[in-house]
């Protein structure tokens, strides 16, 4: 199937930790009536591998995992597996592969937000699509998590914890892109857009992709 003869359009969102980037793809998702996929993905994982779902939410790049009763960081693919299953069961590669397949098949039968997980790398030859990166400053993302109060307990802890928790996890996911794209995670010249929450506000930054969506992909197709 040539993707260039669809109408559909997808936009992959990656973001550093708080930066209010599911905030964005939520206003997006509601504004073009699309879905969004974040952990719903790892269901549609689970389904086309037939594996327990609870596998994927264990090893994803960003789940929280705790030793000892204290956070240190979110888990990339690879060492959340480790942590949780042999590698005689399912290696991180083949879970990448998995997703990565889901993630294909779901750009070719509907318009989509994906959330991370090197989309804008595993779609790179659909030409329908927006790569967007979200960053903010510490003091906002670290008033973002305490406010959401992921994961829990979280808003219990020093400013200065989070914020190590904070730069942890973007390292765990820039390896992570990095590892399996080849590119440089949360670099411009990675992405198509790069926007700051804290500058533009979250609002802005939704209303500014809107905009490039509707220029790119709906004026000739589905004018709104």
């Amino acid at each position: 199937m040539d993707m260039s003869d669809n109408n559909f359009f997808y936009v992959s969102i990656g973001r550093q930790i708080g930066a209010g980037g599911l905030e964005i793809a939520k206003i997006l998702g509601k504004k073009f009536s699309i879905p969004v996929y974040d952990k719903e993905l790892l269901m549609e994982a689970s389904k086309e591998s037939g594996l327990n779902p609870e596998i994927f939410e264990k090893v994803d790049e960003n789940k929280v995992i705790e030793s000892g009763g204290g956070m240190f960081g979110f888990s990339s693919l690879a060492e959340g597996f480790s942590n949780f299953f042999t590698s005689t069961v399912l290696d991180s590669s083949a879970l990448y592969k998995i997703e990565s397949g889901v993630i294909a098949e779901i750009a070719e039968k509907e318009s989509a937000i994906f959330m991370g997980r090197c989309s804008d790398y595993v779609l790179r030859d659909n030409p329908n699509g927006i790569s967007v990166f979200i960053t903010a400053s510490k003091p906002d993302r670290i008033a973002r998590v305490k406010l959401n109060k992921k994961p829990d307990g979280i808003e219990k802890l020093s400013d200065e914890k989070i914020s190590d928790i904070l730069d942890k996890g973007d390292k765990k996911r820039a390896n992570y892109y990095n590892n399996y794209t080849m590119k440089s995670w949360g670099k411009a010249e990675s992405y198509d857009i790069c926007l700051n929450s804290t500058v533009l506000t979250t609002e802005s930054c939704a209303e500014i992709i809107a905009n490039v969506i509707k220029e790119k992909f709906l004026t000739n197709h589905h004018p709104l």
